[in-house]
């Protein structure tokens, strides 16, 4: 299987023989893509009496030394908690061809998400019970609370990345090996959505590759949204803008959500809870610490068991859909194992030798927990919502349209409006003109007569006295410039003989 091979040392007993060679202890089941965990191997101990994959195998192909590798080993199996996956340990395989190390990675394998708790319980019209909330919520900051200390943090809760054990105990993934992006670069490199803190979308909006900020207090963030999509059966993400650029947060929405868990029945704490951790402000918002010690986590936590209710459906349903339910309980998501080659397949006695006590067993423990719908009703479900949401894209687009046209009916009136205003201006002017062509009694084609025309000219003559004319005598004189002086006084006196007829004339 390896080289060499690196058991995880924790407080419970290994999966893994260390005095057996790997290979010899697991069988290979195939692979499969994950949405938080892209591809994973498939796995399962030989000698595990079930047909469904237990270990999560996770291959890297770097040109790490082997001491950087020793240090991931270190400090993966450090992050032991009963709310954290278990890390079992991994292998390391030289390539002779490259200087590349293929190294392999041993965890839990786990395939429950607390969206399938949503999602059955969606499909069956039922509220999640608040006790079961509190025992969700409690797991998971403590989970938290435990990361913190090591100075770590989860950076991408939401209810599909909050995994779930056969227990139906919470079990985080915390970023490393196994899944390696947080939701801030999920959404930064457009490859999917995560439930970002206010603070994180501003982040955003400045193109920051490292963002600034609480990481605490945008795990808490996170995780209200998360509690509020518990209590409302309705995703999260449709709080968000995720077309915008940079993603919006819309708190209109967030607010819609809290009174509808307040008419859903949640008791105050919960929903005070809630608050607390969806405060804008990071300075006013809660911290994982301020939720684990809180009044209303302790004292609900107290009051509730630690077991988890069973799923119920509240609808009617005909005897056949009971009978088929109680006969065929499957997990809600199964893993897509492929045909296994005939090398693999046990012999046929070894399959009638199995003990039927352990079978009932574990049906029996099955039932105790979450009994989880068929993966054809929820094919159906998905098909259903996704039906649902080509409406509502097509239901926006035609909204979109009416408003544009709308808008070039406005724009369309306006210039009618306008035409109208500069109509009534014009008949307004002809109408002035008219008036004072009325009034003023003239015709426009009159010609004056030569009578008025002398009268105007002598109305333009100045209406002052015209002051006397005096000629200072000259010393010297000749002849000529003597009858020059006398035919020029002639000629004034005559003008002012005229002006003073012409004033006569006009005074009269």
């Amino acid at each position: 299987m390896g080289n060499q091979v690196y058991f995880a040392k924790t407080m419970d007993a290994s999966i893994f023989n260390q005095h057996t060679p790997l290979n010899t202890q697991i069988q290979h089941l195939g692979g499969q893509f994950y949405q938080h965990l892209e591809r994973v191997e498939l796995y399962k101990l030989k000698n595990e009496v079930t047909k469904f994959p237990t270990i999560f195998e996770k291959r890297i192909a770097k040109s790490e030394q082997e001491g950087q590798l020793l240090n991931l080993h270190n400090q993966a199996q450090s992050l032991y908690h009963p709310n954290l996956i278990k890390y079992y340990g991994f292998c390391i395989e030289s390539q002779i061809t490259t200087n590349l190390i293929i190294s392999k990675w041993y965890y839990q394998a786990l395939y429950k998400t607390s969206k399938n708790i949503c999602a059955h319980h969606f499909q069956y019209k039922s509220l999640i019970p608040e006790k079961d909330l509190w025992k969700l919520l409690s797991q998971i900051i403590q989970g938290l609370q435990f990361l913190e200390n090591k100075q770590q943090w989860h950076l991408q809760i939401q209810p599909d990345a909050i995994y779930l054990d056969d227990n139906m105990q919470v079990r985080l993934i915390p970023m490393g090996v196994l899944r390696m992006m947080s939701g801030y670069s999920l959404v930064l490199n457009k490859q999917g959505q995560a439930l970002l803190s206010p603070e994180l979308i501003e982040q955003l909006r400045l193109n920051n590759i490292n963002p600034v900020h609480n990481p605490s207090k945008s795990d808490v963030f996170s995780l209200g949204m998360t509690m509020l999509e518990l209590m409302t059966l309705k995703s999260s993400f449709d709080c968000y803008s995720f077309d915008s650029n940079p993603p919006q947060l819309h708190d209109r929405i967030i607010e819609e959500r809290l009174q509808e868990s307040i008419m859903n029945g949640y008791s105050e704490d919960l929903i005070k809870l809630t608050k607390n951790m969806l405060h804008r402000d990071m300075n006013y918002r809660i911290g994982i610490k301020d939720v684990l010690n809180s009044k209303e986590l302790n004292q609900n936590q107290h009051n509730q068991s630690d077991n988890f209710s069973p799923l119920k459906q509240t609808i009617n349903m005909n005897p056949r859909q009971q009978n088929i339910i109680q006969q065929d309980q499957k997990p809600l998501i199964q893993p897509s194992i492929p045909a296994i080659v005939e090398q693999q397949i046990p012999p046929q006695n070894q399959i009638s030798s199995f003990n039927p006590h352990l079978q009932l067993d574990s049906i029996s423990h099955f039932q105790q927990s979450y009994s989880f719908r068929e993966k054809t009703d929820e094919e159906l479900l998905l098909r259903e919502q996704q039906i649902n949401r080509q409406l509502e894209q097509q239901l926006k687009q035609q909204q979109l349209l009416l408003q544009q046209q709308y808008q070039q009916q406005q724009k369309q009136q306006q210039i009618i409006e306008e035409q109208q205003r500069q109509l009534f201006s014009l008949q307004q002017q002809i109408k002035q003109i008219a008036n004072q062509l009325e009034e003023s009694q003239i015709k426009p084609t009159e010609i004056l007569s030569s009578q008025n025309q002398q009268d105007n000219l002598n109305y333009q003559i100045n209406l002052l006295p015209t002051p006397p004319i005096t000629y200072a005598s000259p010393i010297k004189h000749t002849l000529n410039d003597f009858t020059e002086n006398i035919e020029i006084q002639n000629r004034v006196n005559q003008v002012l003989a005229q002006s003073r007829q012409a004033l006569s004339r006009y005074q009269n």
